[in-house]
């Protein structure tokens, strides 16, 4: 059921993101300003309730939804990989830190905020950064300084919209329906 929900949960988001918020006009930078990134709010709930491998993963999976939904008007790949490295990494520091919210507790809401606000500025220095590396010709360092603070701001504006409420629907569902079709399974595993 876990699986199911988010997996609808993430379509959603992704056709937000590529449907109503890339096509709005934010700011009066030269290509049009940034907007919030939904799907960098979802990766970071989804990091948080999962396992490195599966955040990156899901991070993957949306990153590549997102560059080949129109309008994408960079390379494919780009935006996946940078996605994947950040639900990886977001989960690892997660679960490697003690941070509040550690296995099978409930996650902090402040501390998932301040993940969307760190993860929010990673991703936008990385995709600015991986746009030095291939040549794009809009990455001046005025627009993307700018661009990179304003983006992560919306992005923790709408975070209460989107990180929370998947963050509370992955912790109050569980995948252990499934677990009786082999056998009941000890919490240590096998």
């Amino acid at each position: 059921m876990r699986s199911a929900v988010t997996l609808l949960s993430v379509a959603a988001v992704v056709l937000v993101q590529a449907v109503v918020v890339n096509r709005l006009p934010f700011g009066a930078l030269s290509d049009g300003g940034p907007g919030p990134d939904l799907a960098v709010a979802a990766i970071v709930a989804l990091a948080l309730t999962t396992a490195p491998a599966a955040a990156a993963g899901w991070g993957f999976g949306i990153g590549l939804a997102l560059d080949v939904l129109p309008p994408a008007d960079h390379a494919i790949g780009r935006y996946a990989l940078i996605l994947c490295l950040a639900g990886y990494l977001v989960s690892l520091v997660h679960r490697n830190t003690g941070a509040p919210g550690g296995v099978g507790a409930r996650t902090s809401r402040l501390f998932a905020l301040g993940a969307v606000l760190a993860t929010s500025l990673g991703v936008g220095l990385a995709y600015a950064g991986l746009g030095v590396l291939m040549g794009d010709p809009r990455t001046g360092l005025s627009d993307t300084v700018v661009a990179v603070g304003v983006g992560a701001a919306l992005t923790l504006v709408v975070a209460p919209l989107v990180t929370l409420p998947l963050l509370w629907l992955r912790e109050s569902l569980s995948d252990h329906e499934f677990a009786t079709v082999q056998g009941p399974m000890s919490p240590r595993g096998w």
